[in-house]
C-alpha cells in the first residue's frame, strides 16, 4: 500500500492569511490504483468529489505520496574521500535546483553523492490533485481553476523535500509534453498528469510509457481519447496524432541510432507503422464510466473532474480489430483486443534500440550538458538497457548514471571542451528563490504566467508552445557553436527581447524585495547576506558559491567587486541586491558549467 499524508491547518480557511499558523498530520492510506492518478480516494482525502464539489476546508496542503517507485534498498556508505566543495555545489545545480545554503553543501559533501541520491528516493513527493483541490475554498464558487495548478508546480519546487524527483519530472514534461497554451486542458487533467510524473520519474520507462499513454490528458491532447476504427462509409480511420508522436518524440526518434546516440542513416518507420500503432491505440476513452453503452465513448460529462484523474479504458466496440505493422516489421495478427493490442505496441516500442539512446541523451541534456560526449550517451544507454540486474528501463539506475558518470562529476569536468548548457529560465528562477529563502504568509505563490519573453522568463511549466516543448534537443544556434556541430537547446527561447525582458524580470524581482502579491507573496530574506555585505570579498565568495558552483570567472569577480564598491556599506540592502541582479545576468552563471 502506498502511503498518503495530509496535514490539517488548525486555522480552518484556505483564505486566511493566518492559515499556515499551525498543523496537525492525519495520515489516509490508498490503494496504488487510486494512488495512480489520484481518483476517488485522492479526492475524498482532500474533502472533493465528483462535479466541482466544494473541499473541506479544515483540510489543507500538503499531502504526500510516500513508497514511490525507486524507494527502498539498502543506504549506500558514506564516501572515504568527500567530493570537493565545488563539485557538490555542481551537483547540486545538475540534480536540484542549485545550492541554497553552505550547510546544504557540506552536508552533501559528507553524506556522499550516491547515499544523497538514495535517500532522495525515499522522500514523499507531494500530490498536486491535493493542493488544487484544497484550494477550492478561495474561490466565491469553489472551482477549480489553471492557476492552482500552477502553483502547485511551484509548491513542490520550493517546498517539496524531493528536488530530485521534481527536476526529473520536469525532465520527463518536457519529453512527454502536454501544455495548456490553449488553454484547454482541465486543471484536474494537469495536475494528476504532474502527479504520475512523480510516481514514475525514479520508476520504470515501460510503465511510464503505459501511464502517459493512458492518461486523460495526453489522451485529450493528442487526440487518443475518442480515437475509433475505420468507418469505411464515414471516410474515418483513427486518430494517427498520438501515434506519430509517441514514435518521434517519446521514444525512438526519427532515424535508428547506434548504442552511443550517432545515427545510422536509415529511417526507424515509415508512415505505414504509424498506422499500424493508431489502430492499436484505438478504442479508449474516459475511464470510470460504462463502457458497453456506445454513446458514453464520445459522450461523457467531461465537466465531470474524476475522469481526468483516472487512466483510460477501453471500448472494445470502437477498436480496429485488423492485422497492424509495428516496428521493425512485427505485425500484430487479426483480433486483438485495446488491451492486448496496447501492450504489444507499447512492448513493441520499450523493446527498439533507440530507446536507451534517444531518452538517456535527453535526461543528460536536461541535467547535465547539451553535448554529451558519445560514450557518455552509450554507458547510459548501457544501463538503460541493463541496470545491472537484468532490468530494462530502470530510470533510477538511469539518473544515477547520468550524474555519477565520469564526465559529468570532478573538480576538471566543467573546463572540458563542449561540456555545459544553458540554465533553463524557470530553473533560475527556481534557483534564486530556494537560496533567497522566498516564503509567503499563506504558505502559498502566486507564479502563474511567466511565458512572455516582454517582461517574464519565455518558459513557464505546462505552458510549452507545442508538444514539441520550448526548444528541440538538437536546435543548433547559428555561429561558432553550430560551426563546430554542437546544439544548445534552451538558446532557442533566447533573443534579444527574451535578453531584455530577463533583465527587467529580475531586476524586479531583486529590487521589490520577491515576487507576487497579496498574502501569497513570496518574500527574500535578505538577511544571511546582508551579513555579509559590509566584506565584499565575503558576500562575492558566498554568491560564488551558492550561484556560481566556485566558478566565478575573475572578469565577473572585478565587476561585482568595483560595483559593490561604489555603494556605502552602510546600505547592505542595496549592496546585496545590486550584487544579485549581476548575479542572474552573468554568462558564468547562466551557464551551467
Amino acid at each position: 500500500m502506498s502511503e498518503i499524508t495530509t496535514r490539517a491547518a488548525v486555522s480552518g480557511g484556505d483564505a486566511s492569511p493566518t492559515e499556515s499558523a499551525a498543523f496537525a498530520p492525519v495520515a489516509l492510506t490508498a490503494s496504488t490504483t487510486a494512488l495512480a492518478l489520484g481518483a476517488s480516494a485522492l479526492l475524498a482525502a482532500c474533502g472533493g468529489g465528483g462535479g466541482g464539489a466544494a473541499a473541506d476546508a479544515t483540510t489543507a496542503w500538503p499531502a504526500t505520496a510516500q513508497h514511490l517507485a525507486g524507494a527502498g534498498g539498502t543506504a549506500p556508505a558514506a564516501p572515504s574521500t568527500p567530493p570537493s566543495l565545488r563539485d557538490a555545489a555542481r551537483f547540486l545545480t545538475q540534480a536540484s535546483f542549485g545550492p541554497r545554503s553552505v550547510d546544504e553543501v557540506e552536508a552533501l559533501r559528507s553524506q556522499g553523492f550516491e547515499r544523497w541520491l538514495w535517500a532522495q528516493a525515499q522522500e514523499p513527493t507531494l500530490l498536486h490533485l491535493s493542493y488544487i483541490e484544497n484550494q477550492r475554498s478561495r474561490e466565491t464558487d469553489k472551482r477549480v481553476t489553471e492557476e492552482m495548478s500552477y502553483e502547485a508546480v511551484w509548491q513542490q519546487w520550493l517546498t517539496g523535500s524531493d528536488p530530485l524527483r521534481a527536476r526529473v519530472s520536469w525532465a520527463l514534461l518536457q519529453i512527454f509534453v502536454i501544455s495548456n497554451i490553449a488553454p484547454d486542458i482541465r486543471p484536474h487533467a494537469m495536475s494528476s498528469y504532474l502527479d504520475m510524473l512523480n510516481r514514475n520519474a525514479l520508476g520504470n520507462y515501460r510503465q511510464l510509457l503505459e501511464d502517459v499513454t493512458l492518461h486523460p490528458a495526453m489522451g485529450y491532447y493528442l487526440n487518443l481519447q475518442g480515437s475509433e476504427k475505420e468507418d469505411p462509409d464515414a471516410g474515418t480511420h483513427p486518430n494517427e496524432n498520438y501515434a506519430r508522436e509517441v514514435l518521434q518524440l517519446f521514444s525512438i526518434g526519427l532515424v535508428k541510432l547506434n548504442a552511443d546516440g550517432s545515427s545510422q542513416g536509415t529511417a526507424t518507420y515509415g508512415e505505414d507503422v504509424v498506422k499500424g500503432f493508431a489502430q492499436a491505440f484505438s478504442g479508449w476513452s474516459f475511464g470510470g464510466v460504462n463502457n458497453a453503452n456506445a454513446d458514453n465513448f464520445h459522450g461523457a460529462d467531461e465537466n465531470d473532474e474524476r475522469l481526468w484523474t483516472r487512466p483510460m479504458q477501453p471500448w472494445a466496440q470502437f477498436h480496429a480489430t485488423g492485422p497492424k505493422l509495428l516496428l521493425d516489421g512485427v505485425t500484430l495478427p487479426a483480433g486483438g483486443t485495446p488491451q492486448s493490442d496496447m501492450q504489444a505496441a507499447l512492448d513493441n516500442i520499450f523493446n527498439h534500440p533507440n530507446v536507451g539512446p534517444f531518452i538517456g541523451r535527453q535526461l543528460i541534456q536536461r541535467l547535465v550538458t547539451s553535448n554529451p560526449s558519445a560514450a557518455y550517451i552509450a554507458r547510459v544507454a548501457g544501463v538503460f538497457n541493463d541496470n545491472g540486474s537484468g532490468v530494462r528501463g530502470d530510470l533510477k539506475a538511469v539518473v544515477h548514471a547520468i550524474l555519477l558518470d565520469a564526465e559529468a562529476r570532478g573538480d576538471t569536468a566543467a573546463s572540458q571542451p563542449r561540456f555545459g548548457k544553458a540554465r533553463e529560465p524557470v530553473l533560475r528562477f527556481a534557483h534564486v528563490l530556494r537560496a533567497l529563502g522566498a516564503k509567503s504568509e499563506n504558505g502559498r505563490n502566486n507564479i502563474h504566467y511567466l511565458d512572455s519573453a516582454d517582461d517574464g522568463l519565455g518558459q513557464s511549466p505546462l505552458l510549452a508552445p507545442s508538444v514539441f516543448n520550448f526548444y528541440s534537443p538538437n536546435y543548433r544556434p547559428a555561429g561558432p557553436l553550430a560551426t563546430a556541430g554542437m546544439v544548445a537547446p534552451e538558446f532557442q527561447i533566447t533573443s534579444e527581447t527574451s535578453l531584455a525582458g530577463s533583465l527587467n524580470f529580475f531586476s524586479s524581482l531583486f529590487y521589490n524585495g520577491g515576487y507576487g502579491w497579496g498574502p501569497s507573496r513570496l518574500e527574500f530574506n535578505w538577511a544571511p547576506l546582508r551579513a555579509l555585505a559590509t566584506d565584499i570579498p565575503a558576500l562575492i565568495d558566498r554568491l560564488d558559491l551558492l550561484f556560481f558552483n566556485l566558478q566565478m570567472s575573475a572578469s565577473t569577480r572585478s565587476r561585482m567587486t568595483t560595483l559593490l564598491a561604489a555603494i556605502s556599506e552602510n546600505d547592505t540592502l542595496d549592496r546585496v541586491q545590486a550584487a544579485m541582479l549581476l548575479t542572474a545576468l552573468s554568462p558564468d552563471h547562466v551557464i551551467q558549467k
